[in-house]
């Protein structure tokens, strides 16, 4: 017992990684837009995706602890040598530029948290960040790098918690939007982002390499305290977002807390965004270089070069002055495109019995919610493509007639895959 809870608070620590990189200046934008634009209508997009997200988070680290293999590894065993190599690659490299996207607003997203403290130039704010993000990860060893970030998801969680008990709203209408999913008018781009800055693709990949040399037992409990701490930190900021009339400007933003709390809430929004910003920051280009060894197989120089080439890309942007918002928003919907396929994926590879032993393979029940889940994230994504093509088309069908059976469709033939192959067995 003694030596269980330091272990058991170490791998909380190692975890804190997946809450610090998706809770970025994307989380903040998106949360705050869809509590000021729809109220609590979208708290269920919350509470899905942070479970969700465990059970994804869950399979790939349990994929990687039981195979002891990369990801790029187990899918050169599943789907071959020369296919796999080209889907590693494909997959690889879509998350890589997925990481650079995302750096540009982390330290936009950090920058403007610190403009609202400090009255310094742009320029000096983003290279003074690009240098401290360059020395933590330049000297940083995994264990230390938690460390770091563990640190600021509890700023993070202090100020964004603080700012949410300002909302106007009662228990009981917690209780009812976290449970029965609301889908008002205009709401299905914030919908998708919502689930697209909490099941973010490359934390899946960020997942495999925290996992290195931990027992299954601790990586769930690891993974379990880290996302739901995210969820409740992503559900208090939208609840924050509750009293915001119009989300144009993190500057306006704070104007508004300071206008409801006094000075506390502009200082709270500045400790959460910069914290929120710094951290992705940190995470982004470390997932770049993880995706690096796990996916490609390069050695240590390549990884550092990645991690610094996407760490320069959001330099660049910053340095630039790239409006935040705008691209923070574009980058979290755009996200939910590929987590479908990367839920197929790992529920297919999960199910492997050529790769996973039976004692790790998950049983009928966590299928059939596995592939739920799955459901959920393609309906999301299909909505939404469906949407922008109906805008484009006004003669389109409806996505009710093409959506909802492509949904099944494509959800029957995965299932079918899985039980199919565990009657063979």
């Amino acid at each position: 017992m003694k030596n269980k809870i330091p272990s058991t608070l170490a791998s909380a620590v190692l975890w804190s990684v997946i809450s610090a990189a998706f809770i970025g200046p994307g989380t903040i934008t998106t949360a705050v837009s869809a509590g000021s634009q729809f109220h609590l209508q979208l708290l269920w997009a919350v509470l899905f995706s942070t479970f969700a997200c465990v059970a994804l988070q869950e399979l790939a680290a349990r994929l990687s602890i039981a195979t002891q293999l990369t990801l790029g590894e187990a899918m050169r065993k599943k789907f071959g040598h020369r296919l796999g190599g080209r889907l590693s690659y494909l997959v690889g490299g879509a998350v890589i530029l997925g990481c650079a996207a995302y750096q540009a607003g982390n330290i936009l997203g950090a920058i403007a948290g610190l403009q609202l403290l400090i009255p310094a130039g742009h320029v000096v704010l983003v290279l003074l960040m690009g240098v401290a993000v360059a020395t933590i990860l330049w000297r940083g060893k995994r264990q230390s790098i938690s460390s770091v970030l563990t640190l600021l998801v509890v700023l993070m969680a202090g100020a964004f918690f603080l700012l949410a008990t300002h909302g106007n709203f009662s228990g009981g209408d917690l209780v009812a939007y976290s449970i029965v999913p609301h889908f008002p008018s205009g709401a299905g781009l914030l919908t998708l982002g919502l689930v697209g800055t909490t099941i973010v693709p490359y934390n899946i990949f960020l997942g495999t390499g925290v996992s290195k040399g931990q027992t299954i037992p601790l990586m769930r409990i690891g993974v379990s305290i880290s996302v739901l701490v995210g969820g409740a930190i992503t559900a208090c900021i939208l609840l924050a977002g509750t009293l915001v009339p119009a989300f144009n400007s993190f500057e306006e933003l704070a104007q508004v807390f300071q206008k409801e709390m006094g000075a506390s809430g502009r200082y709270a929004l500045a400790i959460g965004l910069f914290s929120a910003g710094f951290s992705s920051a940190i995470t982004s280009p470390y997932a770049a270089a993880l995706v690096a060894t796990t996916v490609f197989g390069w050695r240590d120089r390549a990884a550092t070069a990645v991690w610094l080439a996407v760490l320069l890309v959001g330099l660049f942007f910053g340095v630039t002055q790239v409006k935040p918002i705008p691209v923070i928003l574009l980058v979290q919907t755009l996200n939910g495109f590929i987590l479908p396929l990367l839920g197929a994926y790992l529920i297919l590879v999960i199910n492997d019995r050529a790769l996973i032993p039976e004692i790790h393979r998950p049983g009928p029940i966590y299928n059939v919610v596995l592939l739920l889940i799955f459901a959920a994230l393609l309906l999301l994504g299909l909505h939404s493509i469906d949407k922008t093509i109906s805008q484009l088309f006004p003669g389109a069908p409806a996505h009710w007639a093409v959506v909802v059976p492509l949904v099944i469709g494509a959800t029957g033939v995965l299932g079918y895959a899985i039980f199919r192959g565990r009657r063979l067995e």
